[in-house]
């Protein structure tokens, strides 16, 4: 019996990139798996690999004519489709780990994501994490960042004009002294908000201090 999860099998393994060729039988947009919907083979979305005793897991990084290997020239001619992957790493028992220690066959089968492949990669619980949103596909799973790396470490948050650089950071920030358990409400954060951005995000749970004070402001 066909899994409903199979998406394709292995083509080629070139390193970290993975040819996959889609099952016949897949068709394109969405599937319902256990009563929830699951994009078919979008860009950015995991896939996982089977291997015995674990699997592997990779991101989609490209789909349609361009992704067909260039040694099948005539392959859109016979109506395959195909996709490249890039693997990032594997589940060894109930732990996922970035990095893989092995590869993959060819022909071996390829699987789409369920909600609970995600809460795997991105459920895990550790003290010191802040929970900073959710999934967009998956909104019952809590992405979390470890705030002890993110602190004692350089970080940046880039990006191009209205793509959310500031709203990230106010959200962040608000997670990381959120009062309701989930956040570190005695963390002491000095903000120099150069362009007058995070006033109104951050004021029920910020002291604001201005250069120029208004009437009754600091």
């Amino acid at each position: 019996m066909i899994a409903p999860t199979l998406l394709g099998h292995v083509g080629s393994v070139a390193g970290a990139t993975v040819s996959v060729r889609q099952f016949e039988g897949v068709a394109s947009g969405i599937a319902i798996i256990g009563g929830r919907s699951y994009r078919v083979g979008q860009v950015g979305s995991f896939v996982r690999i089977p291997q015995g005793y674990h699997d592997l897991y990779a991101i989609i990084s490209e789909v349609g004519a361009s992704a067909t290997p260039t040694t099948l020239t005539n392959a859109l001619d016979r109506g395959e489709r195909w996709l490249t992957v890039q693997l990032v790493g594997e589940i060894v028992e109930a732990s996922f780990e970035r990095g893989i220690s092995q590869y993959p066959n060819v022909n071996d089968e390829v699987h789409l994501v369920t909600e609970e492949d995600l809460a795997k990669i991105y459920g895990t619980e550790f003290a010191g994490q802040v929970v900073v949103g959710r999934l967009a596909n998956a909104e019952s799973i809590s992405v979390r960042l470890d705030l002890d790396k993110l602190v004692t470490r350089h970080s940046a948050v880039l990006g191009s004009t209205g793509s959310g650089k500031s709203t990230t950071v106010a959200s962040l920030l608000r997670s990381i002294s959120a009062p309701d358990g989930e956040g570190f409400p005695s963390a002491r954060i000095l903000l120099l908000d150069i362009h007058g951005e995070y006033a109104s995000a951050l004021g029920d749970n910020a002291e604001i201090f201005r250069i120029t004070p208004g009437d009754g402001e600091n």
